[in-house]
């Protein structure tokens, strides 16, 4: 998988240049609700720069009381964060390119999911850390129009660091985002 890995990284560092593109700022919207500004650098690659919220999600699931009986609950929660990845960009056609890299983040959440207490079926108290650290990738299709607009597509999973002990590693998997930028 490690070799696997390498041998992509470098045909991506290799693969066709990046075509001229200037500096962009607009929203990514999916999972969650970001404002995004897009910073191209001279070696085929970009840097992005994302801020933004989760919405309270509101969600039914089991927890478990610190004797171990189950309890059924609804609870409200969301996060806030801010996220840099760094793009590797290759060329599909004139102003048509998709892109693959590395994102790290900081996140902070909110509600009272992580005002209360939970427990493991054994009574052992589990902690959700407020603050993330969530690391990942990104990759995603995007189109320059020749208006200065931009349109994206992407996919950026990514663990909470923070969490992996505490159980709280899956918050961003499926973190499916549509951008729409304007090019300055």
């Amino acid at each position: 998988m490690k070799k696997l890995f390498t041998t992509f990284l470098i045909i991506s560092l290799f693969a066709g240049a990046i075509s001229a593109q200037s500096n962009s700022f607009g929203t990514r919207v999916g999972y969650n609700f970001e404002l995004s500004l897009q910073h191209p650098l001279a070696t085929s690659g970009m840097l992005e720069f994302d801020a933004g919220v989760t919405p309270f999600i509101y969600q039914k699931g089991v927890m478990f009381n610190e004797d171990g009986s189950a309890v059924d609950l609804q609870y409200h929660y969301g996060r806030v964060q801010a996220v840099i990845a760094y793009d590797w960009i290759m060329d599909i056609l004139p102003s048509f390119y998709w892109y693959l890299g590395a994102a790290i983040g900081v996140s902070w959440g909110y509600g009272e999911f992580f005002d209360s207490p939970h427990y493991d079926k054994n009574g052992k108290l589990i902690t959700y850390r407020k603050l993330g650290l969530p690391i990942g990738a990104q990759v995603g299709l995007e189109y320059e129009f020749r208006a200065p607009i931009n349109l994206s597509i992407d996919w950026r999973p990514m663990i909470n660091v923070f969490g992996i002990n505490q159980g709280d590693y899956t918050s961003y998997l499926y973190s499916f985002s549509l951008g729409v930028r304007y090019r300055f």
